[in-house]
């Protein structure tokens, strides 16, 4: 399978694959990194690299020489690369042969990689294929290549025979036109996250319109980000998908989201999702399915992502929040993401997130860290204008102004370091 994805890997590169990219400076380093490893025989490659010419001829490399190949993101510290080292010194060259291990978890604080294989890559990119009835995949990506959200992006369009335009964000931001006019948008997807999304519509990116399809997944979107995206009648698809599960396993299509729909959409064609009652516990069953967390390859029948849904009448999911992120206060169970969207859409915050706090009383309180407009705004008027939108339990008991609401940089929000900086407000104000 190496010397067959490494083939691939040429052809496509020769025949312009990747845009704006010398294919036979990739050839050549890929070539040159080929017979480094042959001749040091190494346990595994780590790829550690912002630079797509790197990435791409380091990967395609290990692929040929069928090494385990571990992702590794570029701006990790000092504390980070210690666990990486001590995961790494488990490898078996022989045990896990041709497997592609990519990172999660960084922001609880412990790093793992999910163990993946081509046969689970590929299963999500022909999921992906039937679900949206396309034969090529053509993308723009401005997302890591060595998170799955990039990573996977590369995949679908050398397996379909696509096209691959990588930028970076800021230049999406600051030049479209270098990315503009040198593709046609209409044949192109583009992967975004929340954060990105706003930021080009608070620059009034109408060109964005012109995209086949805007993926939007990482993080849950606000209602009122959705509702400008539909104004800007932008061919938005909602997902939900992690990296266990090789990406995405649900999608909204853009014309279901244009009619009002603001859900994850309906399953994709390689996955099945169970909902375990009577607490909404996501069960996930899929070929795109990783085989463990290394160094255990021991394919489980299904993975349990801690996340809680609901299915409409129709197989549309929604995804409530994380099972770890629930909040129960006084016996009531609270789901952070309502009250998130209650807030959002008075249009009184430029950003909000809300955690449960334990509390010696309600066991937990509703606790609301949040980010004023231009105007500045009390909790008390905050409470005013979601009272009656929803039910008294789940309005916050504090809420803390704060700069911002820390993220990582796919937009999720770092719970751990936003629990701390709210305990330490409410601990400084009482």
């Amino acid at each position: 399978m190496g010397i067959e994805l490494h083939t691939l890997f040429r052809q496509r590169l020769q025949s312009g694959w990747l845009i704006g990219c010398e294919s036979k400076s990739i050839i050549h380093r890929s070539d040159r990194r080929l017979t480094d490893l042959k001749g040091s025989k190494p346990h595994f490659i780590s790829i550690s690299t912002t630079d797509l010419t790197k990435f791409t001829a380091d990967f395609m490399a290990g692929c040929q020489i069928g090494i385990p190949i571990f992702l590794c993101n570029p701006h990790w510290g000092d504390m980070e690369w210690a666990q990486v080292s001590k995961i790494t010194s488990q490898v078996n060259p022989h045990h896990h042969q041709n497997t592609i291990m990519i990172p999660t978890g960084g922001s609880s604080g412990e790093i793992k990689f999910a163990t993946h294989t081509w046969e689970t890559l590929s299963a999500s990119v022909w999921g992906f294929q039937e679900f949206y009835g396309v034969d090529k995949i053509n993308a723009v990506c401005t997302l890591p290549l060595y998170h799955v959200s990039g990573l996977m992006q590369l995949v679908r369009s050398i397996l379909t025979d696509g096209k691959l335009l990588v930028t970076n964000f800021q230049q999406l931001c600051t030049e479209p036109h270098l990315i503009t006019s040198q593709i046609e948008l209409e044949d192109y997807f583009i992967s975004l996250v929340p954060t990105q999304l706003a930021k080009l519509l608070d620059l009034d990116a109408e060109w964005l319109a012109r995209f086949k399809t805007i993926l939007l997944g990482g993080s849950p979107p606000s209602i009122d980000l959705l509702n400008r995206a539909r104004v800007a009648k932008l061919p938005l698809a909602l997902t939900y998908g992690m990296t266990e599960t090789a990406s995405q396993i649900t999608s909204l299509k853009p014309a279901e989201f244009l009619a009002g729909n603001n859900s994850c959409g309906r399953v994709l064609p390689h996955a099945l999702i169970k909902l375990k009652s009577p607490d909404y516990e996501i069960q996930i069953e899929a070929k795109s399915l990783m085989l463990g967390y290394f160094p255990v390859l021991d394919p489980a029948p299904y993975f349990e992502p801690d996340d809680l849904g609901t299915f409409d009448s129709e197989g549309y999911l929604t995804i409530l929040g994380r099972t770890s992120g629930k909040i129960i206060t006084g016996g009531e169970n609270v789901f952070p993401i309502e009250v998130i969207d209650a807030i959002m859409v008075t249009g009184l915050v430029a950003d909000v997130w809300v955690i449960g706090l334990p509390d010696r009383y309600w066991g937990q309180i509703v606790v609301a860290g949040y980010v004023e407009n231009n105007i500045p705004v009390s909790g008390d008027i905050l409470s005013q204008a979601i009272a009656g939108k929803i039910s008294k339990y789940k309005i916050p008991k504090h809420w803390v102004a704060i700069d911002l609401i820390p993220r990582n940089s796919l937009g999720k929000v770092l719970t751990q370091e936003l629990e701390k900086l709210l305990t330490d407000r409410l601990d400084r104000n009482s």
